[in-house]
């Protein structure tokens, strides 16, 4: 069986973008994910007290937050980086192959 050659890659149906535009997407989001875990942070320090009243199997629910909640946020964080930056490093390829033939 031959393989349809009329198939672009999957790669090619993404839109190229410029240096200048990978660097501001790269900006924001590096500041959107920033806040993303400042806000986490502070909200599970600051109002540690107050979530400590609230129960969750029969431990009070700052301490999951401490002890996983967190941390799978943190996880997730870097899980949408590395998405959304491959996708964008991806975008910006495809940009330097139709400005330099290669």
């Amino acid at each position: 069986m031959t393989e349809n050659s009329t198939s672009p890659p999957a790669a090619s149906t993404a839109t190229p973008i410029t240096p200048a535009a990978y660097w501001d997407k790269t900006r924001r989001l590096t500041l959107v994910l920033l806040g993303l875990w400042f806000v986490v942070t502070f909200v599970a320090i600051f109002f540690a007290r107050q979530l400590d009243r609230i129960s969750l199997f029969g431990w009070p629910l700052s301490f999951y937050m401490a002890a996983q909640g967190i941390l799978l946020v943190y996880l997730a964080i870097v899980v949408l980086y590395t998405i959304r930056m491959r996708r964008a490093e991806r975008r910006l390829h495809l940009h330097s192959e139709q400005t330099h033939g290669d």
